[in-house]
């Protein structure tokens, strides 16, 4: 079973929605073997303005705080914005590590389809960016879209992106950057096209929630 110790949000008044339905869920659990476990850590980090010299069009986090031992991580965006004709597109996640002053771009992180005229069942596109993890040392991180219409041809990323997304910092659906302890905690759900935490659906028993 999985036994979550620790979930933590950033210093902020009211939870992100997306962490608070992992507080709702866990805390809707029954007590069940807890303590047998060490439990698996996780964190969400909001959104952050990014490096003065950093390229326009990107999203970025700062997580100079983060645990050496996270090796799961999502990027959570919540979808403000239908087409209002049916339309699909490609869409490639990049990242781009920001360390010690200089940027340094990393392999594509994730492809998929997205329908622009659907809207998750979640309300979330959320993509798997444990990848990122694999850089040392991780200071600053930025992700950025980039998207293919049904020729092929290129979209222009970041006015779509702007569109498609809430990307307001300090808003309560800016984007989230969820890590964990470990990588099994995700699961990924090609219908759904999302990943989720396991602890959303698959754990029996109540977690205990420490929010920092």
């Amino acid at each position: 079973m999985l036994h979550i110790k620790k979930v933590s949000a950033s210093h902020h008044a009211k939870p992100h929605p997306y962490m608070r339905k992992i507080y709702q869920n866990l805390s809707s659990l029954e007590v069940q073997d807890f303590g047998k476990s060490d439990g698996t850590l996780v964190k969400g980090f909001r959104s952050v303005d990014g490096p003065h010299h950093a390229p326009q069009g990107w999203i970025w986090f700062n997580i100079t705080s983060l645990n050496p031992f996270m090796t799961g991580a999502e990027l959570v965006l919540f979808r403000k914005a239908l087409h209002p004709q049916p339309l699909s597109v490609t869409v490639t996640l990049h990242s781009v590590i920001a360390s010690q002053g200089r940027l340094n771009e990393i392999p594509a992180l994730e492809e998929r389809q997205l329908a622009l005229d659907q809207r998750p069942p979640s309300g979330y596109d959320v993509f798997d960016v444990s990848a990122v993890l694999a850089v040392k040392p991780l200071e600053v991180v930025g992700f950025q879209l980039r998207y293919t219409d049904e020729s092929g041809s290129l979209v222009l990323h970041e006015a779509l992106t702007q569109s498609l997304y809430c990307l307001n910092r300090g808003s309560l659906s800016e984007p989230l950057l969820v890590l964990c302890d470990s990588k099994d905690s995700f699961i990924y759900s090609p219908k759904a096209g999302r990943c989720c935490l396991q602890t959303w659906s698959l754990i029996a028993g109540k977690q205990k929630l420490v929010s920092t």
